[in-house]
């Protein structure tokens, strides 16, 4: 079947979103439709793109949807069949009734105007037989507040006063609301409420051809996510398991027998913080939010929510076995540069969360160890030697290189590491494609022992000039020492990242020349080792490296 889409015009719209049906006539004559959602596209950042059903119909008329859909701007979009046409769609806001239960004496007194009741008023002896004739409302004018033009105000609802009106056989009494004490012979228990509601108004006729046919509602909204975490189980030496699972945060709208996807990849959403055009939002809040969107560097509108808040539990009297995990992984495709997860008939209710395992594979692995090393050296401060002040800890992390061979991408989010059943770490495993690599930290390397100094060996005195200021010409020597306390030999990378112009270096490391240092007087540079450390004090491995630097005098 032929769409056809609306697309709702930004211009004309600043007028629309503003105007406030509140006539009966207006509101009895629309007929309420409901909405289903049917799909939903869950990014990470709190934001779905959701398309919801709307049963018609076979009858002409005028028609609303309820509620109106909190979109984002420029996603609002309606559809609908050759055998129907939408015609005079606007955004508005109605008043409705909504019969409640009285919930204190003075909505029984309300409930009962026009009735005879026995009230007992404090200060009076004997019993009151009356007949309500009001609860007069406050008739204070409302204070309009300064206001964008043609942008109309909804005008608040007048208060109930403090005082009640009641008549009996002999004359009228008007009593102060909090004096009275009890009410008898009350026919009603229930009041009316206004109640103000956006929605969708449309009159819908019959097209050309077929039969009148659903309407469609696809928007993007914010309050609905999924949240990814893995669990690596290590126990074996030649295979790791990867287990992922997915949390769906529904914070938006009921969801009934829904077809979910799950996006991983790095979408971009540029205008997730601004309101529908098509809404009742003032067109000023609009345009100021497209314009603080404008101010915003681009990675802070893109899915960088990728972690949300985890709480690891662990109970050292029972240890945990493998999670649980689909007995076939959940299927997904993959669209570009994003993969899908697919997942059908899912019911939440709003504010409910929903658990759902995705996959559980084998995959090679390997144990790594890290040492990075950063410069310390300031070329626009006179350079002090290390040995002179308080050593830095360093730092020697034990990581695992993972291998992705799973037909599925992993994306950024929690993993835990296990080993027959302790936990050993938590830390974020990156974005990985299939067939690529990636490495998660497990945690820092205790049984492996660095220590790093550095230490001036020469120095030539304003040596040179830069950008009018003298420099000296220091050369500066390294010294990396690495011991084991492990009962195994390790592997172990060595980074360390210096300014100024390597001279020397012992066992031959991987240097690499960073693009960063380029308009810096001293440029930078990387030198990478990997070195094999057998275990004892006796085995300990020392590197050394000598570099020359430009500082300041």
């Amino acid at each position: 079947m032929k769409l056809r889409t609306l697309r709702i015009p930004f211009v004309g719209v600043a007028f629309l979103v503003c105007f406030i049906a509140t006539a009966k006539s207006e509101e009895s004559r629309h007929s309420v439709l409901s909405t289903t959602p049917s799909y939903a596209a869950l990014f990470k950042n709190g934001v779905g793109l959701v398309m919801s059903k709307v049963e018609m119909p076979d009858s002409e008329g005028d028609y609303q949807i309820a509620p109106l859909p909190d979109a984002t701007l420029g996603s609002f979009w309606i559809q609908w069949g050759d055998g129907l046409q939408l015609k005079n769609i606007k955004a508005t806001q109605i008043e409705t009734k909504e019969s409640v239960k009285a919930a204190n004496l003075s909505d029984i007194l309300e409930a009962n105007i026009g009735g005879d009741v026995i009230l007992k008023v404090r200060d009076r002896e004997e019993t009151l037989s009356c007949k309500i004739l009001d609860i007069p409302r406050r008739h204070d004018d409302p204070i309009i507040q300064p206001r964008p033009q043609n942008v109309i105000p909804i005008i608040p609802p007048n208060e109930r006063g403090d005082i009640v009106i009641v008549e009996s056989q002999t004359r009228k009494y008007a009593f102060p609301l909090h004096s009275i004490l009890w009410i008898d012979h009350i026919k009603k228990d229930s009041i009316e409420r206004s109640k103000f509601e956006n929605v969708v108004q449309f009159e819908a006729v019959k097209g050309e051809e077929g039969q009148a046919a659903d309407v469609s509602l696809t928007y993007l909204a914010k309050g609905i996510a999924w949240s990814p975490s893995y669990v690596l189980d290590i126990s074996r030496e030649d295979k790791a398991v990867i287990t992922a699972k997915a949390v769906i945060v529904n914070d938006l709208q009921p969801l009934e027998h829904t077809n979910l996807e799950l996006i991983a990849g790095y979408p971009n959403i540029a205008f997730s913080e601004a309101n529908s055009a098509f809404s009742l939002t003032p067109l000023n809040q609009i345009l100021e939010r497209i314009r603080e969107r404008g101010r915003m560097r681009e990675e802070m509108m893109l899915s960088n929510m990728a972690v949300l808040s985890q709480r690891a539990y662990y109970d050292a009297s029972a240890r945990p076995g493998t999670p649980s995990a689909p007995a076939t992984p959940v299927m997904g495709e993959t669209a570009e540069d994003l993969y899908f997860y697919q997942i059908g008939d899912v019911t939440l209710k709003k504010g409910e969360r929903g658990y759902y395992p995705l996959f559980s594979q084998e995959i090679p692995y390997e144990h790594i160890y890290t040492w990075e090393i950063s410069q310390f050296i300031d070329e626009n401060a006179a350079y002090r030697g290390r040995q002179d002040e308080t050593p830095v800890i360093q730092e020697v992390w034990h990581a695992l290189k993972l291998t992705n061979t799973t037909n599925q991408p992993w994306t950024s989010a929690p993993a835990t590491t296990m080993k027959d059943g302790r936990i050993l770490g938590q830390d974020t495993i990156l974005f990985t494609p299939g067939g690529a690599e990636t490495e998660l930290k497990i945690t820092q390397a205790v049984s492996i022992d660095a220590e790093h100094n550095e230490y001036e060996i020469e120095r030539q005195r304003s040596a040179a000039q830069f950008y009018g200021r003298n420099y000296d010409l220091v050369k500066v020597r390294g010294e990396l020492a690495v011991t084991n306390f492990k009962d195994k030999e390790v592997d172990i990378e060595i980074t360390k990242t210096l300014s100024g112009e390597v001279k020397d270096y012992s066992l031959e490391p991987k240097v690499v020349q960073l693009a960063r240092g380029l308009n810096s007087v001293n440029p930078e540079s990387q030198l990478v080792w990997n070195v094999k450390v057998k275990p004892g004090k006796e085995n300990a491995v020392k590197l050394t490296y000598t570099y020359q630097i430009w500082i300041r005098g």
